[in-house]
């Protein structure tokens, strides 16, 4: 089983221009919106792949309900716990002259203790030993920088595998609590180990610290260059196909779902690695917040390149 947590969902509302033009009225030529939120993009991709899951998290108002709403009807269970105030909405503007996106993100309400301890309680309830649990995305207000700790504690108690993609002090805790699996990019890897990692050497070796202190598996996000991965025993890089991008949004997010759900079913991170850069960029393919098709990922898994690297010594980058 696989459940995903996300503290601060979001409507995800993308808007079409045929050009932005900042200061001036600009009209709409086509919108969509979309349940989203690190946790709930894993949900979403996991359930394109034909796997199941939870969704649990935060929700509120009228678009806590709409997030609740989507989900199900494409056939997502969840367990959202319902606070006050007003579930954030991000808008993505796609700007088709200048071929680009902008992001504009919410922060979302604030979330009181009781809230977070009734999570935790539902967590207990639900998690079982063997259960992927990932963690993904931001907190929002009003719940402390140690959260993710908290509840990797709690799902490593209940016999949980835990996986985490957050960034800054929220990856930091959870690193400390020892996830299992994490997922940071280049940036969030150097600000975790506190240095700039220029070569692919670097990162691996950077890579190697962070597992070293006591998480399983460090997957390090290389953007359309692919992955490294590292656990004690072995490293690999991914390098998924050359695709024509319309938006990287959400791309993480399918790399991930495609990950933890052969690692789950006990395939190699090789395996791992080919099924998550397939979904990645198949994301890649689409526009705004949209997710990945699955036609597109039996397209492009043939297309990734997978290649064993050296383990490197402790203390060298």
């Amino acid at each position: 089983m696989i459940i995903t947590v996300t503290l601060n969902p979001t409507m995800d509302k993308t808007v079409v221009l045929e050009e932005l033009i900042i200061g001036e009225t600009n009209r709409v030529k086509e919108s969509r919106s979309d349940p989203g939120g690190k946790g709930i993009n894993v949900s979403r991709v996991l359930r394109t792949l034909g796997k199941s899951s939870l969704a649990m998290g935060f929700v509120a108002g009228s678009v806590g309900r709409f997030v609740e709403a989507s989900l199900n009807e494409i056939g997502i269970l969840d367990d959202f716990i319902h606070t006050p105030g007003q579930t954030r909405t991000n808008i993505a503007i796609e700007d088709e002259k200048n071929e680009t996106t902008t992001l504009i993100n919410e922060k979302g309400p604030k979330i009181g203790a009781h809230y977070v301890q009734e999570l935790k309680s539902r967590l207990n309830g639900h998690c079982k030993p063997g259960t992927w649990v990932v963690f993904g995305g931001s907190a929002p207000p009003g719940i402390n920088s140690k959260i993710y700790a908290e509840l990797i504690a709690e799902a490593k108690r209940c016999g949980g595998i835990a996986v985490l993609d957050a960034d800054g002090d929220l990856l930091r805790s959870g690193v400390l609590a020892g996830a299992h699996l994490i997922k940071p990019n280049r940036v969030e890897l150097e600000d975790l180990v506190g240095r700039e990692l220029s070569t692919e050497e670097e990162v691996l070796g950077a890579a190697r610290e962070v597992q070293a202190s006591g998480v399983g598996i460090v997957v390090v996000s290389l953007g359309a260059k692919g992955a490294i991965a590292i656990t004690d025993r072995e490293a690999w890089k991914v390098v998924p196909p050359l695709v024509d991008a319309r938006s990287t949004v959400g791309a993480g997010d399918s790399m991930l779902a495609g990950v933890v759900l052969q690692l789950m079913e006990g395939k190699g991170l090789d395996e791992a690695l080919r099924l998550g850069a397939a979904a990645g960029a198949a994301t890649a393919l689409t526009p705004g917040t949209q997710l990945c098709y699955r036609e597109d990922i039996d397209r492009l898994l043939p297309q990734v390149q997978v290649e064993k690297l050296a383990l490197m010594p402790m203390g060298t980058h």
